[in-house]
């Protein structure tokens, strides 16, 4: 008995620690499938906020740079890996771009929005993203390279738009102030040096020690831009030698313009030159021009209109530009034509003029047949240089026979300069069009495109005492916050010109300062308004990059520019990294705008590097404000790749 129930305990032993056993095995499953599906959960709901590093097949981990390496391991304040999606993208010639994709609503542990904004790879230091011949290779865009296609703009789609920092050259310096910048520059801030090698005969620049120095010299005028200019103002019989013509000749294009030293030595003149040039077609020379202190853009005469109104230049200047006018019909002419002013001249300066070759002979004859067609008379001929000049009404046109060429154009608006192909048709001429005040009365006086804008003089006085007021406060605010020095700004852009009323009113103040007036292409066409007042600027959509290099100016002044793109549906942060790319190291930006998008603006300040110096204040209520306002004041760093790792 005792031996059954021995046998019986044993059993039941056993069957308890099996089923013990089969307890903790259910448990440990249990367990094990509950940790799996919570594993799946948080992978998949946090997954786009986590920091992944896609490397492509074609990557090598080798060649990896320093910017690869942030993205890697970011230290501390360059990127948070709970809240940055960073990918590499191998372009076509295996260099690497870095875009974020990030949340606009991201919040930091203190409730607070955080933005994260990595450095670009070196490679980047120069980019133009609009104008980027790569990009245009690695999108496969089929262009016609022969009308120049290649150089017009072509902008990334936002997957491929750079989404960080673009860092600066090695040893960049704070560039040197105006006036002595017209004549050197740091060379580490442009480094390059094929023209002072390729056109040392030429006297464009000359490489001395850590500098770059501008002796003044071109193709056509290795003896000096001055003595040039002079010279070209005696042919207009003006026997002082003063282009301006008792301030008759205010606004400049020059075509092909190599440093810009032609627009430098019109600036004593109180004459202002729009100095033109293609992308790296004399390695950077509108880079060079613009870190000279001169006002200069990046465009070409290829197949689309100048972003420029009709009747905006007193003179246009080409000076061996390399340009065929008589070509393609003179279409190339015929743009230069719609923005000349009615009696406005066209100097040109190039082997045609004067040599005795069949082949200069047989170009010679052709453009003359095209400008006699075009109703420009020889104004002056002597030497390398022709100078025509436009008529000032429409009569000669009017007698011409019906079937000359080119035809008058009969339906596009003038105006309309934005992504609009050239025709190759001549621009007629309206009655008001010449009526314009010399310099610099022509800064004050109504335009007569008032009319045509339906503005009346009120509405345009009231503009410009407004921005007399809001420009003393500006200035009074840098200088009591030891922002701004003697001749620290030079370079300026006023992203929403309007009718030019803030270059008229630091105009006004005698400041030695020019200014790139941009109109956005989206709204009323303004900028003839700017241009008859004596100043430059460019038609533009702040969707996109602008074209010029990057740390070109230094001082961005956005006057309601975020709403406005807001409105279209583009992102505040493309347009700050794109503000970031053009500003200066050390460079000045006044954003006034509404104050939930001040707001929303500010908190990008620490992730650009313009938080060591920012102000923010209440706008005070004027005739020009859209209701409650602020104004943000803010100084970007200067910093090196290394300071940031």
């Amino acid at each position: 008995m005792f031996g059954r129930a021995a046998a019986n305990t044993r059993m039941r032993g056993r069957n308890d620690g099996g089923a013990q056993k089969r307890r903790v095995l259910v448990t440990v499953c249990t367990l094990l499938l509950m940790f799996s599906l919570i594993s799946l959960y948080h992978g998949s709901f946090f997954s786009n906020r986590r920091n992944k590093l896609a490397v492509p097949d074609s990557f090598d981990p080798t060649a990896s740079s320093w910017s690869a390496n942030l993205a890697a391991d970011p230290k501390e304040g360059a990127a948070d890996k709970d809240r940055l999606s960073e990918k590499i993208d191998t372009n076509g010639d295996g260099s690497e771009s870095f875009e974020v994709e990030q949340s606009e609503d991201e919040t930091a542990s203190d409730g607070d929005t955080s933005k994260v904004l990595p450095v670009c790879d070196a490679q980047y230091t120069e980019i133009i993203p609009c104008l980027d011949l790569k990009m245009n290779k690695k999108l496969k865009l089929k262009l016609n390279h022969s009308v120049m296609e290649h150089y017009e703009r072509h902008c990334p789609p936002q997957e491929h738009r750079l989404q960080c920092l673009i860092p600066p050259p090695p040893n960049y310096k704070v560039p040197i102030r105006w006036p002595k910048s017209r004549d050197e520059v740091w060379q580490s801030n442009v480094p390059h040096t094929f023209l002072a090698t390729e056109k040392s005969d030429q006297h464009w620049m000359v490489v001395n020690g850590q500098k770059v120095n501008f002796p003044g010299g071109g193709t056509h005028f290795p003896n000096g831009a001055d003595k040039y200019i002079s010279s070209v103002a005696k042919m207009l019989k003006n026997e002082e030698g003063n282009l301006s013509m008792d301030g008759s000749i205010r606004t400049v294009l020059d075509v092909g313009c190599g440093v810009a030293s032609f627009g430098a030595y019109l600036l004593p003149l109180e004459i202002i030159a729009m100095s033109l040039a293609p992308n790296d077609v004399h390695q950077n020379q509108i880079q060079f021009a613009l870190e000279r202190g001169i006002p200069a853009t990046l465009g070409v005469l290829g197949t689309k209109r100048l972003p420029y109104p009709s009747k905006s230049f007193d003179l246009a200047h080409c000076s061996r530009c390399r340009i065929e006018w008589h070509q393609r019909d003179g279409i190339l002419l015929l743009e230069v034509d719609r923005l000349l002013r009615p009696g406005g001249y066209f100097v040109w300066s190039a082997p045609p003029a004067y040599r005795e070759d069949p082949e200069s002979r047989q170009i010679w004859k052709e453009m003359s047949e095209l400008v006699q067609n075009m109703c420009w008379t020889v104004a002056a001929h002597q030497d390398q240089t022709v100078i025509w000049q436009k008529p000032l009404t429409n009569e000669c046109y009017e007698k011409r026979p019906e079937d000359t060429l080119p035809p008058l154009c009969k339906t596009s608006d003038p105006d309309s300069a934005w992504e609009v192909p050239m025709e190759a048709c001549i621009t007629p001429l309206t009655d008001e069009a010449h009526n314009i005040e010399p310099w610099p009365k022509r800064m004050v006086a109504p335009s007569p495109r008032l009319k045509g804008l339906r503005i009346d003089e009120k509405t345009y006085l009231t503009d410009t005492n407004t921005w007399k007021r809001r420009v003393d406060f500006y200035w009074s605010s840098l200088k009591d916050a030891l922002q701004v020095e003697q001749n620290s700004v030079r370079n300026i852009m006023d992203m929403k010109a309007n009718y030019g009323g803030f270059a008229a009113a630091l105009k006004e103040k005698d400041l030695p300062v020019w200014v790139m007036n941009v109109v956005p292409s989206s709204g009323a066409n303004s900028l003839g308004l700017v241009y008859d007042r004596g100043f430059i600027g460019s038609l533009h959509n702040w969707c996109e990059a602008f074209s010029t290099y990057p740390r070109t100016y230094d001082l961005l002044h956005a006057w309601t520019v975020f709403s406005d793109i807001e409105d279209k549906n583009c992102r505040i942060k493309d347009l700050l990294l794109e503000m970031d790319r053009i500003l200066r190291p050390m460079g000045i930006v006044i954003i006034r705008d509404r104050s939930d998008t001040v707001d929303r603006v500010s908190k990008y300040l620490t992730a650009l590097r313009w938080s060591n110096w920012h102000h923010v204040v209440d706008a005070e209520e004027d005739d020009l404000s859209l209701g409650e306002e602020k104004i943000l004041f803010a100084r970007k760093e200067l910093w090196q790749p290394e300071d940031v790792l």
